[in-house]
């Protein structure tokens, strides 16, 4: 499978997650990676809570300050971060919204859990819009519990979010229901990018080593080309 010249989507700031572990395995994969066609490189550790209680921008950020001087010449990389919709978010969104980690661009990435959904998805959506930033829905393919409702993500778009696919779920390893909704939102065109979600260097070796469907080739294809201006 071919890799985006920019990847949006990554767990490979090393020990802040349930990613990458140390320096080490991440510039293994960073590595490989660039030799695969990457350029450019947005980190987005979790930002949960509930999961990651001591978490928070700061510390991310002196983690990638030092992280990021080690990176391979001519890497391009940002610090974003991936945020779960949990409960009070949307109120942290629209009372401290600068203190999120976010792209160049003033998109950020958002995620659900995989077992069901935030009630305050989308009043979440509505106060980024309202702070002037641009909300990307991580993986929405596995969210199994949204198969039997395809047509709330034509709400959420509506609404101005946008969707990411992860590579891995191309492979079928997430189940008949979370293809289900893949070749929804993909045949309506509603991906705006594709991504790793990287956290290990297996998965980055069966990502490489996977073949896109041959009837999603084509669709896949034009998310892997698109010129992602989240980099400067």
């Amino acid at each position: 499978m071919k890799l985006c010249s920019t990847e949006i989507h990554c767990h490979l700031l090393p020990g802040v997650d349930d990613g990458f572990r140390n320096e080490e395995s991440s510039l293994h994969a960073i590595g490989k990676m660039v030799e695969a066609g990457t350029k450019a490189i947005v980190f987005t550790p979790h930002m949960n809570p509930d999961v990651y209680p001591e978490m928070n921008e700061s510390l991310l950020r002196e983690v990638y300050s030092s992280f990021k001087e080690k990176l391979p010449d001519g890497l391009k990389s940002h610090l974003a971060a991936e945020y779960m919709v949990v409960n009070g978010f949307d109120e942290r969104v629209a009372q401290n919204p600068e203190t999120l980690l976010t792209f160049p661009d003033d998109s950020i990435l958002v995620e659900m859990s995989y077992y069901f959904r935030s009630p305050n998805l989308e009043q979440t959506i509505f106060n980024l819009n309202m702070a002037g930033l641009y909300p990307i829905l991580a993986h929405p393919e596995r969210y199994l519990y949204m198969s039997d409702c395809l047509a709330d993500f034509d709400k959420l778009a509506d609404m101005g979010c946008r969707f990411q696919m992860n590579m891995m779920s191309l492979t079928g390893k997430y189940g008949k229901a979370s293809l289900r909704i893949l070749k929804y939102l993909l045949g309506k065109g509603m991906y705006s990018f594709i991504a790793t979600d990287l956290h290990s260097n297996p998965q980055l070796d069966t990502i490489l080593g996977s073949r896109v469907p041959l009837t999603l080739r084509k669709a896949v294809g034009r998310l892997v080309e698109m010129d992602e201006p989240v980099i400067q």
